[in-house]
């Protein structure tokens, strides 16, 4: 994560979830850096489960996955980032990359920073006046 941070410079990070003391570390690691984290499957932590966030004019639901059972498909996570008003829910817990519409919200989970799993990366998303672009890196 730390080599993402060093590349891409962001202005905010959305952690997803799963070792959510990585989260914390590289938080205080760039205490410049805004960043919203929330908890997963694997986390103990009291923090929080999703979170909605506004950045560029882009309304972004971040939750981890799990309680939206996004191993069996994505339609229970789009259903409520449409109810919660998002256009984009980004997610974690299949550790497999998806950059996708879905259901009339936009769906970005950028897969794995690190572990056992085939594809490691982050993603990338520039959010400025109520447009954004997302990219799997």
């Amino acid at each position: 994560m730390v080599d993402a941070m060093e590349r891409e410079r962001p202005r905010r990070v959305f952690f997803l979830g799963d070792n959510y003391r990585d989260g914390e570390v590289l938080a205080d690691a760039y205490p410049d850096v805004p960043m919203e984290l929330v908890r997963g499957n694997c986390d103990w932590d009291q923090a929080p489960d999703e979170l909605i966030v506004e950045a560029g004019g882009v309304k972004f639901l971040l939750a981890h996955g799990h309680r939206y059972h996004v191993k069996s498909g994505t339609d229970e996570l789009a259903r409520a980032a449409r109810e919660k008003g998002a256009d984009v829910a980004c997610f974690g817990h299949t550790h497999k990359g998806l950059n996708m519409p879905g259901h009339g919200v936009w769906l970005f989970n950028p897969g794995t920073a690190g572990g056992i799993h085939n594809r490691v990366g982050y993603g990338v998303i520039l959010a400025e006046g109520g447009k954004f672009r997302a990219e799997l890196r």
